[in-house]
């Protein structure tokens, strides 16, 4: 799907591409493509889905929240990015909030009422 959809937007010059590629060419596309269609698109999703039942949704959506303090870090680490003022007082209220929810009492499944929320 993603070749027909690069044909599709650019077939110019992805057909004048295709014609000058070479076998160390498609050595190193193959891969790409089959990592990309494999296991970012099936294993990925399938991993997601597993993983989501087993944790539950208050635990799915705060790793799912923790995203971009994910990639700011990771960014900080492998690319050297800086992280300023704003980026430190974010992460910080993000790990606050991470620590009270994880911290926080359940609530009582029995409330005795008809309509608990839980």
């Amino acid at each position: 799907l993603s070749v027909a959809l690069l044909l599709a937007v650019s077939s110019q010059e992805s057909m004048e591409y295709i014609a000058q590629a070479n076998d160390d060419t498609w050595s190193s596309i193959v891969p790409v493509v089959v990592w990309s269609g494999f296991a970012v698109n099936a294993v990925a999703p399938f991993l997601q889905v597993g993983g989501q039942q087993a944790v539950g949704p208050t635990r799915c959506q705060t790793i799912y929240a923790s995203q971009p303090l994910w990639a700011a870090l990771l960014s900080f680490i492998f690319l050297g990015e800086t992280i300023g003022v704003q980026g430190l007082a974010g992460g910080s209220v993000f790990l606050l909030a991470l620590f009270l929810a994880a911290t926080a009492e359940a609530p009582d499944p029995d409330c005795g009422e008809s309509n608990c929320e839980v």
